[in-house]
């Protein structure tokens, strides 16, 4: 995971995403944004203030505008679990 507020962090699960978005919201817009990516960095899941997210998929950039912050951290849990049919078909 990386905040654009602070250093990486290794070892992510659904809390760090949880305090992420809390801490996201209390952001100013130009520092308002986290991403977590898997291993392999086969995909990378990026989310900003006004629930904007991008999805990048084996180089392929997909946008996306999540309706609420519960919504977020569905999306980021298949991130997590590594449904990934699931996680394209949440964005799609």
């Amino acid at each position: 995971m990386q905040r654009a507020w602070s250093d990486y962090e290794d070892d992510i699960d659904i809390e760090n995403v949880q305090k992420a978005i809390v801490e996201t919201q209390a952001m100013d817009d130009e520092h308002g944004a986290f991403w977590v990516g898997t291993e392999e960095e086969e995909y990378i899941l990026e989310t900003d203030k006004s629930l904007k997210m991008i999805c990048i998929v084996n180089n392929q950039e997909i946008k996306y505008q999540a309706k609420s912050w519960n919504e977020v951290e569905a999306i980021y849990e298949l991130l997590l679990k590594e449904d990934f049919a699931g996680l394209m078909e949440a964005i799609s």
